[in-house]
């Protein structure tokens, strides 16, 4: 299906914009003099807005249709992009907030959307959006780092501004809206109104979603992976930045890591149900959680390029499994699947926000290593939880 792949795109491309500028943190930090904080703070800002709006967006989802929600995603994808290639400060500052918001968006209606669809072989897998991500990622450093070189810091953004833009309006003629799972009100009457439309809220509502098992494991383990990708971000790319290596190769370092992102996250994809289980879960996230220890323990851009390469296949497991993990098991009745992926994203960004900026105000004040214990010590916690929970369920058994 054509628009199928037209959507998965829209993935990569978000993916791209995340990362392409990570080999750009030294260069913009110099422009502007920022500090590690202020650096910090920079690569945080999207993980800011993203945390805002994931929920309302889920909500918005399930009650106005996750295709509309998520196609003003693509265009404000595209607005942030051109807002962040301007050489002032405050429109960087103001582009990274609003690609928070987009690209929360498209990670919580687009998953919704993708949810509802019909794929070749039944409902469309939601895990080559996670593969998709993942080339856009790896590509996202290479094209940064490179563009940046070849023609200045904003030919980048730019250039995903016109990609995105170029993805949106076929996918917006191409893509219907899918098929959604009514919420039944209680009395069974839905009030005349369209699936999930005249749906309300209520507080037992969200708790009966968070008490689901999978929901809390897939939130945990996307905690440690966004905990571990925004620090690594932020104090490797400065590690090999201070070690004298060109934007170019810090981007390529980056990519390079994201190769094995990929194989994992397409490995995972075809092992299929198989992997949907509290325990494979909880057994990624415990190798996710010491993944930087390398960094820690060396010295040198090899062990920081071993960080970034061990780092990169359990955060695949992780992500590529976790909205499956989370999602409606099959024979249940919901339509609020756009609000478990926004509680996810949630939680991812919540992770993005606070590591960062943790990890960098403890380097400037402590050094590199203590920024990397800031990381490992909390994650290592949240994986020996996951693990407490996953005693009961095999690794080959699906939750669903």
């Amino acid at each position: 299906m054509a628009g199928l792949a037209l959507l998965y795109g829209l993935f990569a491309v978000a993916g791209v914009a995340q990362a392409a500028i990570v080999p750009l943190l030294p260069r913009l930090a110099g422009r502007f003099a920022l500090s590690p904080t202020e650096t910090a703070l920079l690569l945080a800002l999207p993980g800011l807005a993203m945390l805002a709006v994931s929920v309302p967006a889920g909500l918005a989802a399930d009650r106005f249709g996750a295709r509309r929600m998520t196609l003003g995603a693509g265009v404000l994808l595209a607005v942030s992009c051109l807002a962040q290639a301007s050489p002032s400060l405050a429109l960087l500052l103001a582009g990274r907030v609003v690609f928070g918001v987009a690209y929360g968006v498209v990670w919580t209606t687009g998953v919704a959307w993708l949810a509802g669809l019909d794929g070749p072989a039944g409902a469309a897998p939601l895990g080559p959006s996670i593969t998709c991500s993942s080339v856009g990622i790896m590509i996202g450093p290479a094209v940064g780092g490179v563009l940046a070189e070849a023609a200045g810091l904003s030919a980048p953004f730019l250039a995903i501004a016109i990609v995105a833009a170029a993805l949106v309006v076929p996918l917006s003629l191409c893509v219907p809206e899918g098929r959604r799972r009514a919420v039944r009100p209680a009395g069974g009457d839905d009030g005349g109104s369209g699936a999930n439309r005249g749906a309300r809220l209520s507080l037992d509502d969200v708790a009966r979603l968070v008490r689901r098992p999978g929901v809390g494991a897939a939130a945990g383990a996307l905690v440690v992976s966004g905990a571990v990708s925004g620090a690594s971000q932020l104090l490797i790319s400065g590690g090999l930045h201070r070690l004298g290596l060109s934007t170019g190769r810090i981007g390529l370092a980056f990519s390079a890591a994201a190769l094995g992102y990929i194989a994992v996250s397409a490995a995972v994809v075809r092992l299929g149900p198989r992997t949907h289980s509290l325990r494979f879960n909880a057994l990624s996230t415990c190798l996710l959680a010491v993944a930087l220890v390398p960094a820690l323990a060396g010295r040198g851009a090899s062990a920081l390029i071993a960080a970034l390469i061990l780092s990169a296949a359990p955060r695949a497991a992780v992500s590529t499994i976790a909205y499956a993990l989370a999602a409606t098991p099959d024979g249940e009745e919901s339509g609020r699947d756009g609000l478990v992926f926004g509680l996810l994203n949630g939680a991812w960004a919540a992770a993005m926000v606070l590591m960062p900026l943790l990890a960098g105000s403890l380097e400037e004040h402590g050094g590199a290593r203590a920024g990397y214990l800031a990381v490992i010590v909390p994650c290592c916690a949240v994986a020996l939880w996951l693990v407490a929970r996953s005693g009961g369920v095999g690794v080959g058994r699906r939750l669903a």
